[in-house]
């Protein structure tokens, strides 16, 4: 991740200055702003980075659709993400990049310029807030109509024809509806889409929970004690999590199931060892053991979830799982949950949110300690944990009101 930004910042931002003012110079000879087309041939739509950013637009993408319906609508994005859109089956065509290395990368990008080539594209949305090399990806699409967010940067805005705000107080799936909006697509429907998954993949996912331990009664408690490379700053602290996870343990009738991808499994069996022997013995660690197709159908097996700001609280919020969620460098109210039993944890710190910011990085005012995160204790957590395992599915919105979130 540093080393793409490095590239984004110090390769793409020349670059775009370049061709930023050679576009601007191409418009004076040609003014005029154009038009939207009434019936396009082709969409495409560019998000590269994020599970649960992708997830957070898919109402845009069933807004363009419904609007659409014989347009070819196609989705660009790296290749770790190009799965989940796919399962949305919205769009005709899924186009990624490989990003597991800098001449795999090269390679792709190079393939989808001669991509662009063969297939005009009428309109391109880009969905990255900062990002130059979307912003090059676009101008690449030779679309006449390049929507994406307004920055007050010559890199931005001479190579966006259709500006549209980006307002971080409003929530990020009204910011992607502005999006739409600017292409005469407004979204109606602001619920994610449900991801789909192979008919037998639950019941797979529930044999292997048995043989992991679970007695197949007990309720079952999604974890997710990671956060994605984008910041690990938004972790709360693992023995944190351990000390919940050793009352959650505790507990009759309820198993916790520790998730998490074959990286981070380190890290998630660090947190275990933190356990007492009994806690250990209830707890199933299946970090690493799931594949993301299994991992969605885990979803349907637990009661509610558990995990930081990252992208499995949106993909739990897409199946229709009930979360409860920690927030920090990122703020819930623009990138959280809208719908449904979610609660949040969010202090509200003075130097928070600096994820998502345009002038400033993650972690540069705490010098990367995550004070955010460490604001949040224990007992709180396990307080509305506990709340959630008392209280029945259908009453826990009266837990979220009562706490005021």
């Amino acid at each position: 991740m540093d080393r793409m930004k490095a590239i984004d910042h110090w390769v793409g931002l020349p670059l775009c200055a370049c061709l930023g003012a050679l576009t601007l110079l191409q418009r004076s000879l040609r003014p005029g702003r154009r038009s939207i087309p009434e019936q396009p041939r082709r969409i495409v739509v560019m998000k590269f980075f994020g599970l649960g950013s992708v997830v957070l637009a898919s109402p845009m993408l069933r807004a363009i659709r419904q609007r659409y319906p014989n347009t070819t609508l196609t989705f660009l994005t790296f290749g770790s993400t190009a799965g989940l859109v796919e399962r949305f089956g919205i769009c005709d065509e899924i186009w990624s990049l490989r990003t597991d290395g800098l001449v795999a990368f090269a390679t792709d990008v190079a393939r989808q310029a001669l991509r662009f080539s063969r297939h005009p594209v009428d309109i391109c949305i880009d969905l990255e807030f900062f990002s130059k090399f979307s912003t090059l990806m676009g101008l690449l699409s030779r679309a006449p109509v390049r929507v994406a967010f307004q920055l007050n940067s010559f890199w931005r805005y001479s190579l966006v024809t259709h500006p549209v705000y980006y307002n971080y107080y409003r929530h990020v799936s009204d910011v992607y509806g502005d999006a739409a909006a600017a292409i005469a697509a407004p979204v109606t429907d602001k619920r994610p889409c449900r991801i789909a998954v192979e008919p037998d993949a639950v019941e797979r996912c529930r044999e292997r929970l048995r043989a992991a331990g679970w007695n197949g009664t007990d309720r079952l408690v999604g974890v997710n004690v990671n956060a994605g490379e984008l910041s690990l700053e938004r972790r709360w602290p693992g023995e944190r999590f351990a000390a919940v996870l050793e009352r959650l343990s505790a507990s009759d009738g309820v198993q916790a199931v520790l998730t998490g991808a074959p990286d981070e499994a380190d890290y998630v069996g660090g947190v275990v060892s933190l356990l007492s022997e009994s806690a250990k013995q209830r707890i199933i660690n299946m970090a690493g053991k799931l594949s993301f197709v299994e991992f969605i159908a885990s979803m349907d097996l637990y009661d509610f979830f558990l995990t930081n700001d990252s992208g499995p609280v949106h993909l739990a919020y897409a199946q229709g799982v009930d979360t409860i969620s920690l927030w920090g460098v990122g703020r819930p109210s623009f990138y959280g949950p809208l719908v449904g039993n979610h609660s949040t944890f969010y202090q509200h710190l003075p130097c928070s949110p600096c994820l998502y910011m345009f002038t400033s990085e993650v972690g540069q005012w705490c010098n990367h300690r995550a004070d955010c995160m460490q604001a949040i204790g224990v007992d709180e957590v396990w307080n509305i944990v506990k709340a959630y395992i008392d209280t029945p599915r259908a009453d826990r919105a009266k837990i979220r009101v009562a706490q005021g979130w």
